[in-house]
């Protein structure tokens, strides 16, 4: 193939024939037509000896699951096994435009030896959950001059799968020991008094009360008879219900419906584990796309983080189905906890909440509303900003109703935006926690 100064050559070559023509001169023809046949004699003797077969190119990279906002080393070996040598060829390594290239460059450029290798290595900082590919590698050898170049893709691509983010867990874990978390959501373990193992306090002695816990230090001071209390935590048994849906894709790249909605799955897994409660996350849109059965096992994390990872918008939403899947699987009484935005159609969610209902369950809707995760009004011109509000209203009209609708099964939406998603998550898990619901 030609180079950019191959073309320009030809282009060079073009127009001093068509001067000499014009003109009457020979010189500018002669030198017209030396540049053109040059051009065109070297193509094919390029072509003759382009031959990367030689070149093998090796890709490490030190993990293939990543969480977004991490950093990934890729390291990149290239190998002559020919008994040819190359005087210049240019190796480049594809990585997702949506990557940032932290340190280093995802190309080469150099002359290689026969039996010789090259090794070149970048850092990418990965951005945005989802399945991704490194790759191809694509080798170009070029001629002395510059003017032809042979490409050849030499490796097959490498899967990336990245996860949502850990911010959301990482500041909570910087607090996670202390027993107020109110500094940063508003949140609290929730305790209850009962045979746990950690003390809270005394009480009064009654009949009945084990002698092991009566504190006869306390009893000779006071003079009458006191106790011991301990604490204990209520487990629940919690399902996280994802809607992916097309409209839940609404909204920046990196702080859409849907993205709020998977860090909150992923900070309440988290929660619940770290509390001994059973925690499932159904995907689901017009299909189930996965569903994680509630449990406490080692890698139960890693099954969750696998099955967000992959949650892409699209469809619509089907909570019959959603609900019929999840609870023919689900016997334990649980606590359904609703990501979506409500956009659909209310008639089937008001069926599938009655079936969560009729099976013993407790349900809670945490709704992010559609214009609160889209560009602010103030952006837009006088018309659009007139069309924006009055689907807002029209859209927070039809909340209303569907949350009235909801409330005659005990069953709250809570309106939320991108600033409040998570710490309303967190709020009403402890609720939960205190209500006992779902109790197992």
């Amino acid at each position: 193939m030609i180079t950019q100064r191959g073309f320009t050559v030809a282009f060079a070559g073009v127009l001093f024939l068509t001067s000499g023509f014009s003109f009457m001169n020979f010189y500018l023809t002669l030198l017209g037509v030396y540049l053109f046949v040059g051009l065109v004699v070297t193509l094919p003797l390029f072509a003759m000896t382009a031959n990367l077969s030689g070149i093998e190119v090796d890709r490490r990279i030190d993990k293939t699951k990543v969480f977004s906002g991490d950093f990934l080393r890729v390291r990149v070996t290239i190998r002559n096994t020919s008994r040819r040598h190359f005087d210049f060829i240019e190796v480049w390594d594809q990585y997702p435009e949506t990557w940032i290239l932290a340190i280093g460059e995802n190309f080469m450029a150099s002359r290689i030896e026969p039996g010789s290798s090259i090794v070149f290595s970048y850092i990418l900082q990965v951005r945005m959950r989802g399945r991704y590919y490194l790759g191809p590698t694509e080798v170009v050898m070029r001629d002395r001059l510059g003017l032809h170049y042979y490409k050849r893709v030499v490796k097959a691509k490498t899967e990336i799968l990245v996860y949502p983010t850990w911010k959301d867990v990482r500041r909570l874990e910087t607090i996670g020991k202390q027993r107020q978390l109110g500094l940063m959501f508003g949140a609290h373990k929730t305790k209850v008094v009962g045979m746990g193992t950690e003390f809270s306090g005394f009480r009064e002695y009654v009949p009945g009360d084990p002698f092991r816990l009566i504190d006869w230090a306390t009893t000779a001071k006071k003079g009458d008879i006191v106790v011991k209390q301990y604490e204990e935590e209520k487990n629940v048994q919690i399902i996280c219900m994802v809607d992916t849906s097309g409209s839940m894709g609404n909204g920046y790249p990196e702080s859409t419906k849907l993205e709020y909605g998977i860090r909150a799955a992923l900070l309440l897994t988290y929660m619940g584990l770290e509390r001994k409660d059973f925690v499932g996350v159904c995907i689901f849109s017009d299909l189930v796309h996965a569903y994680v059965r509630p449990s406490t096992r080692q890698n139960h994390m890693y099954e969750v983080l696998d099955a967000l990872a992959m949650a892409e918008p699209s469809g619509w939403s089907d909570y019959e189905t959603a609900v019929s899947h999840v609870t023919r699987l689900t016997k334990k009484r649980s606590l359904f906890f609703f990501l979506t935005d409500l956009e659909e159609s209310p008639a089937p969610l008001l069926s599938a909440m009655k079936a969560v209902v009729a099976n013993g369950h407790n349900a809670v809707v945490i709704s992010p509303f559609g214009p609160w995760f889209e560009a602010p009004v103030g952006q837009f011109g006088p018309v659009e900003k007139v069309l924006s509000e009055a689907v807002s209203e029209e859209l927070w009209e039809r909340r209303g109703k569907i949350s009235r609708a909801l409330a005659r099964f005990g069953i709250p939406v809570i309106n939320v935006g991108p600033e409040d998603f998570l710490p309303t998550i967190i709020r009403q898990y402890n609720m939960a926690k205190q209500r006992g619901v779902a109790l197992h």
